[in-house]
């Protein structure tokens, strides 16, 4: 082929695609179908699986607000309410679940994996609609639907924030890619990123990203002047999410996490962000905050650069690929680390919109280097292997010992997950409970004396309720001799929790009821002395 011809093609295959409309709804909606059912093959199992306790109790099933369903004062508490959030579109969807399913899992958790579905095929639909490619488009949206690190997002009802407000904003993309046929459609991207802000405050980076979108694929003259009123959204809406997690006590103070730690982090974020993408293994929640070693800082920090470089110099030949990694890198910013939210060092669910610039750059490059079977065959087995490493992972998302078991096998020394593991385990079996409960308190001691100065985490005097709750537990069963002992213990357990938060929840109501157990414990005319010698004391 001749450097002429060659020239040709190069310039076809950069032109403006055709219109969507030159494409049979016919392909769409197999291609929409096969995404649904892939889609419902990982995560139909969630209808057997149940709430965790992680998240889910403030969210659902302890939130007064919303277990009263969609009544006047939890609509208004869901616009009004910021204590843990304000994400009121997100409030009303749950309260919604309640109204329709009760407090049952499975309606909750299937509506989850339909708005999953429905996610999909929007992303479908909205690439198609900016690049004209429907097989290129297919591919991605898929890899979307299947992939193991959308499974946190999916399977984990308290994130219905992430599914709702990506929804939202691939509606507001959908809608973007048409922009120029109506004016309407203007109302129609504000209204719709609107409603993300209000779902959850994720993609304060969109009217960034719609700068580089209007680059490639839609090769329009940059209109920054109107994406102004987006920014002012933006700005408005991450100062509410500082807000909602200064409330939270989640965001760390520069004193507790230093700016060098947090830079360090961010970077090796990204470079781990990638890592999964392609080896989506060990995944948990959540992963740890641990000092980055320099050797990996250095070489993270040249990857980063190098791909980067790499996307810019062939920015002509390869539009796609410098969309795609800008895509990925400036949608994450705002979970990055440099503010640092919660003891997380990364997140699966922050991948879940970012990931799609990734796929863009692999499925994009991948068409243009293999040929179109090779690239269909690989692409397919891709999407296979993936579909089945999701539904293994969806599996152990089942119940909240399942999860945190395995999260505690695949993870260094993780507090939040002994502590969530041991109150999960504190009622039913209460001593495997304790040594994940006793494990919890001795890591955030260890790390209290490591960062002298650092807040403990908030659920800290939990774990000393939670011990106490498990030798209660104990106590129940235990023989007469041991009884006395294991209430000694749960009642300094309950009064260490109460020295580090005197508000410590359901500290004071176990400390009456363990003294309860105690009178009741006794034979009848001790427990009438001892209680009558009680009150004279007092009255003195």
């Amino acid at each position: 082929m001749g450097k002429k011809s060659k020239s040709k093609q190069t310039q076809t295959a950069l032109a403006p695609q055709s219109a969507p409309l030159a494409i049979h709804k016919r392909d769409s909606l197999w291609i929409i179908a096969v995404l649904v059912l892939l889609t419902i093959a990982i995560y139909g199992q969630v209808a057997t699986h149940s709430f965790t306790n992680y998240d889910d109790g403030q969210f659902i099933y302890e939130n007064p607000a919303v277990t009263s369903g969609l009544t006047g004062s939890s609509i208004a508490w869901a616009f009004t309410s910021a204590s843990i959030g304000w994400y009121p579109l997100t409030w009303l969807s749950h309260e919604l679940d309640v109204e329709l399913w009760g407090l049952n899992p499975r309606g909750h958790l299937l509506t989850q994996a339909l708005l999953h579905a429905a996610n999909a095929s929007l992303l479908f639909l909205a690439l198609r609609r900016m690049t004209g490619q429907t097989m290129r488009s297919a591919f991605v949206a898929a890899l979307f639907a299947v992939h193991p690190m959308h499974v946190e997002s999916v399977a984990w009802a308290s994130e219905r924030k992430d599914t709702l407000s990506t929804f939202f904003v691939l509606l507001a993309l959908y809608h973007y890619a048409a922009i120029e046929r109506s004016t309407r459609r203007h109302f129609l991207v504000m209204l719709c990123f609107a409603a993300s802000l209000m779902s959850k405050q994720m993609y304060v980076t969109l009217p960034f990203l719609l700068i580089v979108l209007d680059w490639w694929p839609l090769k329009r003259p940059f209109r920054i002047a109107g994406k102004l009123p987006m920014l002012a959204l933006s700005i408005g809406a991450a100062a509410i999410a500082i807000i909602g997690q200064k409330n939270l006590q989640a965001i760390q103070s520069v004193s507790a996490l230093p700016i060098s730690a947090r830079i360090a982090n961010a970077i090796d974020g990204y470079v781990r962000y990638v890592g999964k993408m392609f080896v989506p293994i060990h995944l948990a929640v959540p992963y740890p905050l641990v000092p980055v070693p320099a050797g990996e800082l250095i070489g993270g920090t040249v990857l980063l650069l190098a791909v980067s470089a790499a996307a810019w110099y062939a920015r002509k030949i390869a539009p796609w690929f410098l969309t795609g990694w800008l895509w990925f890198l400036g949608t994450l910013v705002p979970v990055i680390g440099i503010i640092q939210i919660g003891p997380q060092s990364i997140a699966d669910r922050y991948t879940y919109f970012s990931y799609i610039g990734l796929f863009i750059a692999v499925v994009w490059t991948a068409a243009e280097i293999l040929p179109e079977r090779a690239a269909i065959a690989t692409g397919s087995a891709v999407i296979l292997a993936c579909t089945g490493a999701a539904w293994q992972q969806t599996r152990h998302w089942k119940s909240s010992e399942e999860l945190f078991t395995h999260v505690l096998s695949v993870t260094p020394a993780n507090p939040v997950a002994e502590y969530s593991l041991g109150q999960a385990l504190q009622m039913d079996a209460p001593n495997r409970a304790l040594p994940h409960l006793q494990r919890s308190i001795e890591l955030v001691q260890q790390a209290l004396h490591e960062h002298p100065g650092s807040p403990a985490p908030d659920w800290y005097p939990q774990s000393y309720v939670a011990m106490a709750t498990a030798r209660m537990v104990k106590a129940r069963v235990a023989p007469m001799a041991e009884r006395a002992h294991l209430l000694d213990s749960a009642e300094a357990d309950l009064h260490q929790a109460l020295r580090i938060n005197p508000n410590a929840p359901h500290a004071e109501h176990n400390l009456a009821v363990a003294a309860q157990m105690r009178i009741q414990l006794l034979p009848p005319e001790t427990a009438d002395r001892r209680t009558f010698a009680s009150t004279e004391v007092t009255a003195r």
